[in-house]
């Protein structure tokens, strides 16, 4: 192909916002820098001469030889590194000087999938909130009922003088406090799921206990042990409530997910904290048998997970990330340690 021609489909091509392959007898002839990024290549050079199947998955590259009517096709990509990339695909014959060649177009769909799988997130916490709304209602007066009873019964037994009777106080006190923690526990989901995006003064340990509260059940039925390390003298900080729980139990969620996967009979979850004149830093270690090295720069990423088996969505800690730059002006790190890893939490202040 002449060199003046050459330069003006370089031109044409970049100018595209869509990746773009230029195919001739079905090897690339030319790209463009939209796909170049997309397929995270460092020059089109890495790509000219192969075949145009090799970007895709085996399992399509049939459907895109079949590529002959101008209709938009559903295909996965494979970049440089190796990570599947949801596209959309068209194919359109041109003619260059007499020949033939094929023009493909490529729409890169992950910030597409990304948002939509954001938005079904938030669509079901707002169901999830209404529905322990709804349970926190029907909850409520049973409660109450059973309190008044528990009332009525302690009263009789402080006036009674038989020896049985009056040892079940101790009974009736474990049974109050049992009904204030169940108490406490549905005004604490509640409180979670309420979409208000409102700042006020926090104690972060308070905030720390009421994530550790939502999934006491979990770690007590595995086997798994916490401590909150409140030797830090911490004053209260002035930030986002529910958005700083939904971040702590993420990462608590992780260990625990992670403490089942590598079969750890006694869990152990230390929550430690520090602080300097514009940070606040919590720092979230487990024993969980830590993160592979070739991983562990990964696990911020969307859609990274390892628990596809146990349907992982690979968002949690995504999410962490995203909320902690959002919202807190933050960052979240990660790095192993003795027989497991820690999260450290910087939160500006």
């Amino acid at each position: 192909m002449p060199t003046n021609i050459n330069n003006d489909i370089e031109v044409i091509l970049n100018s595209l916002i869509e990746g773009t392959i230029l195919v001739k007898n079905g090897f690339i002839e030319n790209v463009n820098d939209s796909l170049i990024q997309i397929l995270e290549y460092n020059s089109k050079d890495e790509l000219i001469g192969n075949l145009a199947t090799g970007v895709l998955i085996p399992s399509t590259t049939e459907k895109f030889l079949e590529f002959n009517k101008h209709i938009f096709q559903e295909v996965t990509l494979v970049s440089n590194n190796g990570d599947l990339i949801p596209a959309i695909l068209k194919v359109n014959d041109i003619k260059i000087q007499n020949e033939e060649y094929k023009i493909v177009t490529i729409i890169d769909l992950r910030e597409f999938r990304e948002k939509d799988t954001l938005l079904f997130k938030q669509s079901r916490l707002a169901a999830m909130g209404e529905m322990i709304s709804m349970i926190a209602h029907q909850w409520r007066q049973p409660l109450s009922a059973i309190s008044s009873i528990l009332a009525k019964l302690k009263i009789r037994s402080l006036k009674s003088q038989n020896e049985e009777i009056i040892k079940l106080n101790d009974e009736f006190d474990n049974i109050s406090n049992y009904i204030q923690y169940m108490s406490k526990t549905i005004d604490d989901f509640r409180n979670f799921f309420k979409d208000d995006k409102q700042k006020e003064y926090l104690d972060i340990i308070e905030v720390v206990n009421i994530a550790v509260i939502m999934v006491k059940p979990i770690l007590d039925s595995k086997n798994i042990k916490i401590d909150i390390n409140k030797k830090e003298n911490l004053n209260k900080i002035f930030t986002f409530k529910n958005e700083l729980i939904q971040i702590i139990l993420n990462i608590l969620n992780n260990s625990i997910d992670a403490m089942e996967e590598n079969n750890i009979k006694e869990g152990k979850i230390n929550i430690s904290f520090s602080h300097s004149e514009d940070y606040l830093r919590i720092i979230i270690a487990d024993n969980a048998g830590g993160i592979p090295k070739h991983l562990i720069s990964k696990i911020f990423e969307p859609y990274f997970t390892t628990k596809h088996e146990k349907n992982g969505t690979g968002l949690g800690l995504y999410m962490c990330k995203v909320i902690l730059e959002k919202h807190f002006s933050g960052t979240i790190n990660v790095k192993n340690i003795e027989k497991g890893s820690s999260f450290s939490i910087d939160i500006k202040i």
